[in-house]
């Protein structure tokens, strides 16, 4: 069995999802990740401020998206974009000799990892490192940010310079209803200190996705039955071949259990396309290399008559 769930559940801010549990309003705050239509068309209409939380790859689409209302329908919609702290110039993530770039408190890298995590020397090293050096290293690296591309950069620059976009800082302690709008009260970081109120029409919560495991029903079920471990409470303990050696059964040609969505894993790019594909390539080898039941090693000649099968539409 391979288990590929993606990740279990939407992550929500505390403040925000206090909010929605008592106000049952799930039309002013909203997450990236919900269906949230209704906010854009209707600031094409009636304009109004937004504010946003996150500044990952996500935050960077929704921002794009609040331009493309500004362009095309109407000029006053503003965005206040709320982060918990700045990030200047030199202060982005780095390792070794290597250090991401900052712009207007954004961290960009091209990659959603850094490339060598992908099949270099980085995935190597976290192969081989254990769980705990696995967390350092996965840290160190920083996680996804917005690609480094000279259209979001401008984008940026030019909502500042006409103020439709502004940057706020500090840990929002509460968000209230006041005369239908939000109220938010948040409390500066850095040299500053004190609280600040922000009303807005809409808040988007772009943080992210819950990466714990306990959220999914089947892993949770899988997780109480067979009393599985788990790295921080929030991921499986996966070997190198992204298998569940707790569910492993005595005759390995039968069952494997597998997942390749293991934040803890061996494979720091798991949650793309290409870390699904890897993840099934390395479980397919292992199969193999145990002498699995119907399965083979590829070889050349291997390979070669079975896309002779292919070209002769024939089944593999």
């Amino acid at each position: 069995v391979h288990l590929a769930t993606g990740y279990p559940g939407i992550r929500f801010l505390k403040h925000l999802q206090d909010y929605r549990d008592q106000h049952k309003d799930i039309q002013s705050v909203v997450n990236a990740y919900e269906h949230h239509d209704h906010v854009y068309e209707h600031l094409a209409k009636q304009g109004g401020r937004v504010i946003v939380q996150g500044r990952g790859i996500v935050a960077s689409r929704i921002l794009q998206r609040l331009d493309e209302v500004r362009t095309t329908s109407r000029q006053d919609v503003e965005v206040v974009h709320l982060m918990r702290s700045p990030k200047r110039s030199n202060e982005g993530n780095r390792f070794g000799w290597a250090q991401r770039t900052v712009r207007n408190h954004w961290e960009f890298q091209p990659f959603n990892w850094p490339k060598a995590c992908w099949g270099g020397d980085l995935r190597d090293q976290l192969e081989a490192a254990d769980p705990a050096t696995r967390k350092i290293l996965m840290k160190s690296w920083g996680g996804t940010t917005p690609a480094d591309s000279r259209d979001w950069q401008t984008l940026v620059d030019r909502g500042l310079s006409e103020k439709w976009y502004r940057l706020e800082f500090g840990s929002v302690q509460s968000v209230k209803s006041y005369h239908r709008q939000l109220q938010v009260t948040y409390g500066e970081t850095g040299e500053s200190s004190g609280l600040q109120q922000q009303s807005a029409d809409f808040i988007i919560d772009a943080t992210g996705l819950s990466a714990a495991v306990t959220e999914n029903p089947l892993l949770k079920d899988l997780i109480e039955r067979y009393q599985l471990p788990l790295i921080d409470d929030k991921s499986f303990a996966v070997s190198n071949e992204f298998e569940m050696g707790a569910m492993t059964a005595e005759d390995q040609q039968n069952t494997n259990q597998n997942s390749y969505r293991a934040p803890g894993g061996p494979y720091a790019a798991g949650d793309s396309f290409l870390g699904l594909q890897y993840a099934a390539l390395r479980t397919v080898e292992h199969l193999a290399q145990i002498k699995a039941k119907g399965l083979k090693r590829l070889s050349i000649i291997r390979s070669f008559s079975q896309w002779l099968r292919w070209v002769k539409n024939q089944e593999p």
